[in-house]
């Protein structure tokens, strides 16, 4: 295959600018990359190359593969997108960015692949309490200067217009075939993050177990979502009866909060970087590559949803006896 020199590549990425926009190309050059109309005119005609910065904004703004445009299926490398950020975080625009891309992936039938170190971040959605802890937990770890942050946590953490958000992606994920790794220690660490945080005072002793209460609530909400493979809201029915849940524990290989999916033409992979943050590829070869791991990770997994009602029990009562095991850790400091 030839090589692409640098003007192909920048009339490819104009050409998929001018497909998935609904306004003039001009304007959306402008408005992304802040430039004035005789300056995007002169990209348009190749005249004047994109800058690395204004190629970084283009693909997070428009979702597009960089790595499928500059790299071939042969190489040995690979490209991955990361959202550059400064101090200030942008808890919005981070739920809108995962509200959108979940959607993609709902809209054309696709399949997720989650390897949880830590239970999978939308699941947290569907509890403010939960959420509200995790997010401050986050933020903190972050050593983030948001003012979102406080010296005294309290549940309404997250104003209400990001909390709708959150249920709308929670609806979303809900909807998508999912198939999750988890190992003994998946919600044992929040669990043990909300007796840290009380240790440091940054929680009361009524919120500690409060929030290690409404964890044991999670793990039997968990537990009835593996019976029926489905997933749904706490307390709600499901959205529909076609098992979407696959739910699997690996006491052996360590889960890294990777993750794949595929949807239409399309095979994505996201690598976990700074605490909320993923590098993202949607190079075809790695990508299933990193498919063909999480396939032999399965297999070597033990299912528990649907059926194998005794690993199940077993694996959900060790984690609601961790949890007491932390409450009486609390009433003891």
């Amino acid at each position: 295959m030839a090589k692409k020199n640098y003007l192909d590549i920048q009339q490819e990425i104009i050409n998929q600018i001018d497909r998935c926009s609904n306004n003039k190309l001009v304007d959306d050059l402008m408005d992304t990359l802040s430039i004035s109309s005789d300056s995007a005119y002169r990209r348009i005609r190749l005249e004047k190359t994109f800058t690395l910065d204004e190629l970084v904004k283009i693909s997070n703004n428009y979702n597009i593969s960089l790595d499928q445009l500059i790299t071939s299926n042969s190489s040995e490398s690979v490209l991955f997108s990361f959202p550059f950020k400064t101090n200030t975080f942008n808890l919005e625009e981070y739920f809108l960015k995962i509200l959108n891309h979940l959607k993609k992936i709902k809209d054309n039938k696709g399949t997720m692949y989650y390897s949880a170190k830590d239970i999978p971040i939308f699941h947290f959605f569907q509890n403010k309490k939960l959420l509200a802890f995790k997010f401050h937990y986050w933020l903190n770890v972050m050593n983030n200067n948001s003012e979102l942050l406080s010296n005294k946590f309290n549940y309404n953490f997250i104003p209400a217009k990001l909390a709708e958000l959150t249920k709308q992606i929670y609806t979303v994920y809900a909807q998508i075939q999912t198939h999750e790794i988890w190992n003994l220690e998946t919600l044992t660490r929040t669990s043990s993050q909300i007796t840290y945080y009380y240790e440091l005072g940054l929680i009361n002793e009524d919120q500690a177990i409060d929030l290690q209460n409404t964890l044991k609530d999670f793990s039997v909400h968990f537990e009835k979502q593996c019976e029926k493979s489905n997933k749904f809201f706490m307390n709600e029915e499901p959205f529909h009866t076609e098992e979407n849940y696959h739910f699997y524990t690996n006491d052996i290989i360590a889960t890294d909060n990777s993750i794949y999916a595929e949807y239409a033409d399309i095979k994505e992979s996201f690598l976990p970087h700074i605490v909320l943050n993923y590098m993202i590829t949607d190079n075809k070869q790695y990508s299933e590559f990193n498919k063909s791991i999480f396939n032999n990770v399965i297999q070597k997994s033990t299912l528990i949803s649907s059926v194998n009602e005794k690993d199940r029990m077993k694996f959900f009562s060790y984690n609601r006896k961790f949890i007491d095991k932390q409450l009486l850790k609390i009433e003891i400091i």
